[in-house]
């Protein structure tokens, strides 16, 4: 199966932190009907999503209602979509939400003019390209903070 996310639902979904064992309030039947309208792809898993997650939801949730009916209907696509992936997706998903969003605002906006410039085939070629990458290359890398102590020095045996 292979899933496309766009920036809008990287930018909706990865906002959450990594799902942690302890769930967290408010249940699904505590959120106000405006709240459970806004989030309802995701109600048969709210009740076991951690506190901190549930929060970044419900501020997806508030801004829901400014939302023209053609941006609600993808929200809800894109919340639909989300669930449906596994838990090395989602944690992958918001990763590389979390690096895009280390890129300057303006670069981050170039990139995405520029690719909104492609034509559909190129678009396609891309997409096939990183679906066909194993996870593990598709995985961000990041360069470690502390470089690797050089060996010890070789010795010759000591005679006695």
């Amino acid at each position: 199966m292979r899933i496309r996310l766009p920036a809008v639902i990287a930018a909706l979904l990865l906002a959450c932190p990594p799902l942690q064992a302890q769930t967290g309030r408010p249940t699904w039947n505590e959120l106000t009907p405006a709240q459970r309208e806004a989030l309802a792809p995701l109600s048969s898993d709210w009740n076991t999503l951690d506190t901190e997650r549930k929060r970044k939801w419900i501020e997806v949730a508030a801004k829901y209602p400014n939302l023209s009916a053609d941006g609600k209907q993808k929200v809800h696509e894109r919340m639909a979509e989300f669930s449906k992936l596994t838990p090395e997706q989602k944690k992958t998903a918001r990763e590389n939400f979390r690096r895009a969003y280390e890129v300057p605002a303006e670069q981050r906006q170039a990139t995405v003019q520029k690719y909104q410039e492609l034509p559909p085939d190129k678009k396609r070629e891309l997409a096939d390209r990183a679906a066909a990458k194993p996870e593990a290359q598709r995985r961000p890398t990041r360069e470690p903070d502390v470089k690797p102590a050089k060996p010890p020095a070789r010795t010759e045996p000591q005679s006695k």
